[in-house]
């Protein structure tokens, strides 16, 4: 019997309680929304170092993030041995010129700052105030030792939260994105994709893009400051590049005080007068500016991020009353997240279509063609377990080995566990070839080959029969995309067997084999050389593999992934694919 449906009264009371559900939960852990928002940041900082290292060492997802976090620790070691020193005279810089610029505006300001009537406040009375203010406030914080300790156990443990979720979004970002999709309506999951894509673009288009041109506008700001003999030109370069992260507001805050700096002390070297000197640097500041918008942030931060200066600066503020310096850093790229918000929801309230169609829009689910919103272009099949029946033998012997524990388990059980067993040496195995073969270690391949490609699940090459039904799917995806085949085997291995199978009549545009590349799957050198030969695009690219050391190897060069259970691995191992299916020719069915 199906269960009452719930009337639109009950959902509208639902959906209530559960909105203000959250809202009292966000007040109650409002502490909680700047460590959350800094864990997400470095999530989308590190993913890039992460990916770089999954694709040139083919490791899993896992061991790269804590190859990552190491090698972070270890150049944090470093930078306190070797580049603190150093960096340490550019603080020295920069905190002298803070000094000088404070030091000239005593020497020139009055006794009085205003006057109202009889009412007269001095430099000297506002400074005794300012000390005695925050001498009360370090009295008390610390004749109150509960506070230090509570400061310190929140600081603490918001540390540990921060690289603690973290690491599991850098693990399993992928995963999360699935599970929040799997929550919109299917209808709905192409749009909402293609929503993600906006808005990571404009982070993207911030975090990279800013970064960069701080860099580039520091470099430019000393090199001429240099030139003109401006006093602590090192700190007022690092002035510059830090302030590049506050838009609109930033350049003018190093501008000001670079400027006034100048009218104080004059050039190192320039035989003109301090007000003549402020103009020239006055000029120098307003031209650097002028390029950093005309240039440097169209080309490095990109159209991504559209905001007026003026709706900038109102974020700034607002930013800085509710969040403090994180809302100020981050007001930029939230504000143009709400901006992309905005026009879809204004889009959909138009009935008009929020996205446009390019290569990278996403389309209509389960359309011919697309996979994961991708319009594909080009498919890359692995040979063995996909193409090529694989061999069981190993996987047989091995759970034959297990039989004494069957009064615990079933006997399925432990034939999934040998095949849970060998799938998973795949990998290892496979790094281990890359490295015999880089060391031209042929008697030892010879001598191991065959035994390593048992555990492998690859049949001796003259044992290679085609799966059943293969034959036509690959037709059938020979006259609508252009199609490649990957192998770890040598190039006459691969040859020979397509000669049997009758698959060496022109229907695949390319083949990449053992001695076409450096290094074979799990790294990404065999889908890249295949790629290249197809003259595809990676992103318009399909890899069809019945193992994760493949797909591991297809999402480290963004491609799209379609898991077949072919091959000697059980399902979960295929399981995070975009597609899964049973076989390639219900995936020919679905393209």
């Amino acid at each position: 019997m199906a269960s009452p449906r719930w009337t639109n009264t009950t959902k509208i009371i639902v959906m209530s309680v559960l909105a203000l559900a959250a809202i009292v939960l966000l007040v109650t852990l409002r502490q909680m929304i700047a460590p959350t928002i800094i864990a997400f940041l470095l999530t989308f900082v590190l993913s890039y170092p992460v990916n770089w290292v999954q694709q040139r060492t083919g490791w899993g997802r896992t061991t790269s993030v804590v190859a990552v976090y190491f090698i972070m620790l270890l150049s944090l070691a470093l930078g306190v041995l070797l580049i603190v020193p150093r960096f340490d005279a550019i603080l020295v810089a920069l905190e002298r010129t803070m000094a000088d610029l404070g030091g000239g505006l005593q020497a020139r300001m009055t006794e009085d700052i205003f006057s109202i009537g009889p009412l007269k406040l001095s430099t000297t009375e506002i400074l005794g105030q300012a000390g005695t203010a925050l001498q009360g406030v370090f009295s008390a914080a610390s004749a109150n030792p509960m506070t230090i300790a509570r400061s310190v156990t929140s600081t603490i443990v918001s540390t540990v939260y921060v690289f603690v979720l973290n690491f599991w979004l850098l693990k399993d970002w992928h995963k999360l994105q699935r599970f929040m999709l799997e929550l919109v309506p299917t209808d709905y999951q192409e749009e909402m994709r293609r929503l993600g894509m906006e808005l990571g673009a404009v982070w993207q288009a911030f975090l990279q893009g800013q970064l960069s041109v701080g860099l580039v506008i520091g470099l430019l700001t000393w090199v001429i400051l240099l030139i003109l003999g401006m006093p602590n030109a090192g700190g007022l370069a690092l002035l510059a590049g830090l302030m590049e992260f506050l838009p609109s507001i930033g350049p003018a805050i190093s501008g000001t005080v670079g400027t006034m700096l100048a009218l104080f002390q004059g050039s190192s070297w320039m035989p003109v007068g301090n007000i003549f000197f402020a103009v020239i640097v006055g000029i120098v500041y307003a031209i650097i500016g002028q390029m950093e918008g005309v240039y440097f942030v169209p080309r490095l931060v990109g159209g991504r991020v559209k905001l007026h200066p003026a709706v900038t600066f109102v974020g700034i503020i607002t930013g800085a009353l509710i969040f403090g310096v994180l809302g100020i850093l981050l007001a930029a790229p939230v504000i143009g997240s709400a901006r992309v918000l905005l026009l879809y929801i204004a889009a959909k309230l138009a009935d008009r279509e929020p996205f446009a169609m390019g290569r990278d829009a996403q389309s209509v689910l389960h359309i011919p063609g697309v996979i994961a919103g991708r319009k594909i272009d080009a498919v890359l099949l692995e040979l063995d377990g996909t193409v090529a029946a694989p061999d069981t033998r190993a996987i047989d012997w091995a759970a034959q080995r297990f039989h004494w524990i069957d009064r615990v388990i079933t006997p399925a059980m432990r034939r999934d566990m040998a095949r849970r067993l060998l799938t998973s040496l795949e990998g290892p195995i496979n790094l281990l070839l890359n490295q015999l073969y880089r060391w031209r270690w042929n008697e030892t391949i010879e001598r191991w080959g065959p035994a390593l490609d048992r555990l492998r699940g690859f049949p001796p090459a003259d044992e290679m029969v085609l799966l059943p039904d293969v034959r036509d799917a690959i037709t059938r995806f020979s006259t609508v995309y252009k199609l490649g085949l990957i192998s770890s085997r040598p190039r006459a291995d691969v040859l020979a067997f397509m000669q049997r199978a009758r698959l060496d009549s022109g229907i695949f545009d390319a083949v990449v084999a053992r001695e076409d590349v450096k290094n074979i799957l799990p790294q990404v050198d065999p889908l890249l050389k295949c790629v290249a030969l197809l003259g595809a695009q990676p992103d318009q690219v399909l890899v069809v593999s019945d193992s994760d050391v493949g797909l591991r190897a297809a999402r480290a060069a963004e491609m799209a992934t379609a898991g077949v259970n072919t091959g000697t691995a059980l399902p979960e191992n295929v399981r995070d694919a975009d597609l899964v299916v049973a076989n390639a020719t219900l995936l020919a069915a679905y393209l």
